[in-house]
């Protein structure tokens, strides 16, 4: 990773985590603080690597490129409402495939919706153990939120890009994210 790419998912992600967490940031309530930190890290930064991993194993340039005017906005926004309102556009892995090919196109952009909804399901056990229930909820749940989300078959998001190509990968993916879901907003 060169040293712009990591400043801009530093900043990137540094902005994400106060835009989620700025209510809990202004009442230092720590735990939920922390729990956001940790959704942060597991939800976005993971998002993004998955994509950039991804691409880089299939031979394809990537480069995660943060989008400075969205963070502001998004950064304002959270400010303004004092965290009652969360919107976040950080920026994205940007790709350059010489030769376009869908497949590759659609594997990169369902790593990263993938990536959430698994964590998301792997803190499901966690949710019951005392002492971490709070981290995991909040972990499982922005994870599986993201995933469900990025997977809308909606330009420019994941989902179109990966439904447009190869439907039962999308299926697969949207169906962990929404089972997952199901379980942070009736169960949890």
């Amino acid at each position: 990773m060169n040293f712009r790419e990591l400043v801009d998912l530093f900043i990137s992600a540094s902005v994400v985590f106060i835009a989620f967490s700025f209510q809990y940031l202004i009442s230092f309530n720590y735990k939920m603080t922390t729990a956001y930190l940790l959704a942060t890290i597991t939800a976005f930064v993971f998002h993004e690597l998955a994509h950039r991993n991804v691409a880089r194993s299939k031979g394809v340039f990537a480069a995660y490129k943060a989008w400075y005017f969205g963070l502001l906005i998004s950064l304002l926004l959270s400010i303004a409402s004092r965290g009652s309102i969360v919107f976040v556009v950080p920026g994205a892995v940007e790709i350059y495939m010489p030769i376009y090919i869908p497949s590759i196109e659609s594997s990169i952009a369902v790593a990263g919706p993938l990536t959430n909804a698994i964590i998301s399901l792997i803190c499901i056990p966690l949710t019951k153990i005392h002492g971490v229930s709070v981290y995991a909820s909040v972990v499982g749940y922005v994870n599986s939120f993201l995933a469900f989300f990025n997977l809308l078959p909606i330009p420019p998001l994941d989902g179109y890009k990966v439904i447009r190509h190869d439907i039962t990968k999308w299926v697969f993916a949207m169906a962990l994210s929404i089972a997952s879901l199901i379980f942070y907003w009736f169960f949890e």
